[in-house]
C-alpha cells in the first residue's frame, strides 16, 4: 500500500519541486536589478569627413532651419532635438529651449512641468517592474507629452552621454538613470514590437556584458539581439526598420573599443550591413534620395508616379540611411558616389522646404540634419555657432553702399 502510494504521491512531488526549483534559479534571477560596471556610455563617434556631402555653409544653413521648435510642446520632438544638439546648445533666446533644459525635461519633473503644465501627468511613473514611462501607445490622453518609441528616452539620454549616476527627480520620488537602465531592460524580451532602442541603450550602457536577465527569467544575449535586429525583413519596423541597422553601427563601434564580440557575430553584422549597402546602390534614384521601396533594389530606383512617396518619405529614408552608414566602416559602405549625391539632395531639399512643413515633420528631419553633420564629422551646434559666426562676419566685412549725391 505505501508503495503505491508514493507511485501516486511522489511524481507530482518532483513535478512540483522542480517547478519550484525553476522559479528559484531561474524567474528570482530577473528581479536583479542590472548593474552594468561601466557608469559612463560609449562615446560613439562619427568615421569621416566628405565635404562633397555638405559644404560648410550648407551645413550650417540646413543647421538653423532645424533649431529646437517652441509650439506644439511635444516630446518627441523634445527627443529628437537633443538628440541633434547635445547638452550644450544655447541659442540665446527665451523661446527656443537650450541643451540642458531639453535633458532636464527628461530627468526633474519640475522642469517637465514648466514645459507641459501642472495638470499633465508624468512622463514617468512606478509601477511593480520599476521605472515605467508613459507612452504613446498606452496613452487615451496627452499624447504629445507621451514617449513616441520603447526606450527612445534612454537611448537618447545614453547617446548625449549621460552617466548611469544621474539623478532624476521625478513626482513620486527620486532615482538615476541607472534604474531607468535596469527596469527597461528586464521589460525587454524578443517578441516585442519594439526593441531597437533598447538595443541600442544595451550597446551604449552594458556592453561588453553579454548578457542580462529579463523580468521572466530570459537570458538575453548579445548574438540574440543581433540575430533580432537582422532576421526580420528589411524595410519593416519603425522608420522603414532602420534603426535596427543604427543599433547595428553603434554596437560595432562600440566593440571597436570593448573587443568584446565573438568573430562570427561580427561577420554577420558586416555582412548583413554590406547587404544593405548594395541594395542602397542599386535602389538610389536618379535625384539621389530612396524610398520606403529601397530592400527591392534596382526595381526601386525609378518609382512609378505616386510609388516613391511623398517629400516626408524620402526625407525619413534618405537621412536614416545617410546617419546609420556615417557610423560604419568603410568596407560596408557603397560607393562614395552614392552617399555625396544622396547628402546633396538632402541639403537642398531641407533648404527648399517651408518652414512650417519642416517643424511640422520635425523629428524626422532631424535625422537628415544630423546624418549631414556625422558625415562632416562636425558637432551640429558647434558647427552652427561656426555658421552664425561666419556670416556675422561676412556682414560686417561687405563693401560699405555707396550713395552717390549731387554737388549743391
Amino acid at each position: 500500500m505505501s508503495q503505491r502510494i508514493c507511485r501516486i504521491v511522489l511524481p507530482p512531488l518532483v513535478v512540483v519541486a522542480a517547478l519550484l526549483v525553476y522559479r528559484l534559479t531561474f524567474v528570482s534571477a530577473g528581479a536583479d536589478r542590472i548593474e552594468p560596471a561601466r557608469r559612463e556610455p560609449w562615446t560613439i563617434a562619427p568615421r569621416y569627413d566628405e565635404p562633397r556631402v555638405a559644404t560648410d555653409q550648407q551645413l550650417a544653413a540646413v543647421l538653423d532651419r532645424v533649431k529646437p521648435p517652441t509650439r506644439p510642446l511635444k516630446t518627441n520632438n523634445i527627443v529628437h532635438a537633443l538628440r541633434l544638439w547635445g547638452v550644450a546648445a544655447d541659442f540665446h533666446d527665451p523661446q527656443i529651449p537650450t541643451g540642458r533644459q531639453m535633458r532636464d525635461y527628461l530627468l526633474d519633473d519640475g522642469v517637465f512641468r514648466q514645459f507641459a503644465g501642472e495638470q499633465t501627468p508624468p512622463l514617468f511613473y512606478r509601477d511593480k517592474d520599476g521605472l515605467a514611462v508613459r507612452s504613446f501607445d498606452d496613452a487615451l490622453t496627452n499624447h504629445d507629452t507621451s514617449s513616441y518609441h520603447a526606450d527612445d528616452l534612454l537611448a537618447t539620454l545614453a547617446e548625449v552621454g549621460t552617466s548611469l549616476d544621474t539623478p532624476m527627480h521625478l513626482r513620486d520620488g527620486d532615482a538615476t538613470v541607472g534604474q531607468l537602465l535596469s527596469d527597461s531592460l528586464r521589460r525587454m524580451h524578443l517578441d516585442r514590437l519594439e526593441y531597437e532602442w533598447a538595443i541600442i541603450s544595451y550597446a551604449r550602457y552594458v556592453f561588453p556584458e553579454k548578457q542580462f536577465t529579463n523580468k521572466f527569467g530570459d537570458r538575453l544575449t548579445v548574438n540574440q539581439l543581433v540575430d533580432e535586429a537582422i532576421t526580420p525583413a528589411m524595410g519593416l519596423g519603425p522608420c522603414n526598420g532602420l534603426h535596427r541597422l543604427e543599433a547595428l553601427a553603434v554596437l560595432l563601434r562600440a566593440d571597436e573599443q570593448a573587443r568584446a564580440l565573438r568573430p562570427d557575430t561580427k561577420q554577420k553584422m558586416l555582412a548583413h550591413m554590406k547587404q544593405v549597402s548594395d541594395l542602397l546602390t542599386q535602389s538610389q534614384t536618379s535625384a539621389g534620395y530612396w524610398t520606403r521601396q529601397w530592400p527591392q533594389g534596382a526595381a526601386a530606383s525609378a518609382p512609378a508616379k505616386g510609388a516613391g512617396g511623398d517629400i516626408y518619405d524620402q526625407i525619413l529614408v534618405t537621412g536614416h540611411h545617410l546617419e546609420w552608414l556615417a557610423l560604419a566602416p568603410e568596407s560596408v559602405q557603397p560607393p562614395r558616389e552614392t552617399i555625396v549625391r544622396a547628402g546633396q539632395w538632402l541639403a537642398r531639399t531641407l533648404l527648399e522646404l517651408d518652414q512650417k512643413d519642416l517643424e511640422a515633420a520635425y523629428g524626422p528631419y532631424t535625422h537628415a540634419a544630423r546624418a549631414l553633420a556625422l558625415w562632416r564629422n562636425q558637432e551640429p551646434y558647434e558647427a552652427w555657432l561656426r555658421g552664425r559666426s561666419a556670416a556675422v562676419t561676412s556682414a560686417a566685412t561687405a563693401s560699405p553702399l555707396r550713395v552717390e549725391v549731387d554737388s549743391p
